[in-house]
């Protein structure tokens, strides 16, 4: 990739939509790639208890 973020730890679980998130922040970019200077990046929760996951 062109642009290298630092990222800070993954936020609580949003038990709303079901997703966390976390901000990068621009590092370093490479040649003359358009890189944004902060990110917002999400990803589903892992449930807590993955015996409930399985097969209920």
């Amino acid at each position: 990739a062109d642009c290298k973020y630092k990222f800070e730890s993954w936020g609580a679980c949003d038990g709303g939509t079901g997703t966390k998130a976390r901000q990068g922040t621009l590092k370093k970019a490479r040649y003359n790639a358009q890189c944004q200077e902060t990110i917002r990046v999400t990803k589903p929760c892992t449930p807590k208890t993955k015996a409930k996951a399985k097969g209920q």
